[in-house]
């Protein structure tokens, strides 16, 4: 099942030098971690030891060739490196705004954190492919843009309001607060991207979407617990991701039509799909003579599957 598991440093995944980029699957869910989650990663890395542990990412590695640009799909832990490429961007704008100050070590660690978000030798690939949903991409590209590490485009509108945008925002005041004097404010901030560089987060990597399914269910991440709906639609979409890729968008663009009909409000949406669930469940016996799963979640993923595809 997993093809790779190793503890690496934050400055090895986000290596500068390396053509390795992490594309968070359409399928997956929004970025949804709020200023308690960014404090909380923001103060870990200030109060602890370097190579603070960070949690652990599960990555669906399916490249051949390598030579090429390695993408590696990012089916667990987007929220973790989402937020740390957030963090990485508010120190390149800090140090950026000090350039006449930075000595030459200093000026290499800002060109490094450059090449940290995009890739060195394909300046318009990021390091980290956002999903689509909430304009979570669009937002993304527009707080590289602001940085300058990518040519400028259109921000999307009320990106402001959104928490790519308030996360950013947010590291760039924290390192008004670390910096003190003008004296200190540069050296403060290098000793704490010296900190973030040496965290540690464990890569898992595994071969196909039915494994990183399984590990994805079964770990227990110390980030914003999944609903019973997410796993539902990672678990539909990553079947016909694996079956048929290009079919991805079509029932992507099906299933937000159908919480857009439902509304906003969980326990309606949650209610819809357990009776959803109770209707065809005898016609799903039918099809199979032999139990095909052990959960409430897998057995109406495979009732949905049956009769929507």
């Amino acid at each position: 099942m997993i093809r790779d598991a190793k503890n690496h440093p934050i400055s090895q995944l986000f290596d500068p030098e390396s053509v390795v980029v992490y594309a968070i699957p359409k399928y997956q869910r929004e970025f949804t971690w709020n200023k308690n989650h960014w404090e909380r990663l923001f103060d870990d890395i200030m109060e602890n030891n370097p190579g603070y542990f960070l949690g652990s990412i599960i990555c669906i590695n399916q490249s051949t060739d390598t030579l090429g640009v390695q993408e590696l799909e990012l089916v667990d832990g987007q929220q973790r490196m989402m937020t740390l490429s957030l963090l990485f961007a508010a120190v390149y704008n800090a140090l950026s705004k000090n350039e006449s100050n930075l000595d030459e070590e200093h000026g290499y660690e800002r060109i490094n954190l450059k090449r940290k978000l995009v890739l060195k030798k394909e300046s318009d690939k990021t390091r980290l492919t956002p999903q689509i949903q909430n304009n979570n991409k669009d937002d993304y590209l527009g707080v590289l843009s602001e940085i300058g590490v990518l040519t400028p485009c259109c921000v999307p509108p009320y990106a402001g309001n959104r928490k790519i945008f308030r996360a950013y925002r947010y590291f760039q005041a924290r390192f008004e607060e670390i910096a003190g004097e003008d004296g200190h404010k540069i050296e403060a901030i290098i000793d704490f991207l010296d900190k973030v560089n040496k965290a540690c987060l464990v890569k898992i990597e595994v071969a196909t979407h039915a494994d990183a399914y399984t590990l994805f269910e079964s770990l227990n991440n110390r980030g914003m617990p999944l609903t019973a709906i997410d796993l539902i639609k990672n678990k539909l979409l990553s079947q016909v991701n694996s079956a048929d890729p290009e079919k991805v968008d079509h029932y992507f663009n099906h299933w937000t039509r159908i919480l857009e009909y439902l509304g906003d409000n969980y326990g309606i949406q949650e209610r819809f799909f357990r009776q959803y669930y109770n209707a065809f469940k005898e016609e799903l016996r039918k099809v199979y003579s032999t139990p095909v799963a052990t959960t409430a979640s897998q057995k109406f993923c495979l009732s949905f599957w049956q009769i929507e595809c």
